[in-house]
């Protein structure tokens, strides 16, 4: 029960507005990465990856 409320501590210690601004951060440089990457390179967004045939 000590190791939890230690963790408790801990949580209400943390920025929150921080941490959620980095995630909105990291999601931006991906989607600009993606962008500047040659097309070959640069992965679909939208829709499913492609299923490949199997051995018959």
């Amino acid at each position: 029960m000590l190791k939890f409320s230690i963790f408790v501590e801990h949580v209400k210690k943390l920025n929150f507005k921080f941490l959620l601004g980095l995630g909105a951060f990291c999601i931006l440089a991906a989607i600009v990465n993606n962008i500047r990457a040659p097309e070959e390179k640069s992965v679909e967004w939208i829709g499913g990856q492609e299923i490949l045939k199997g051995p018959e």
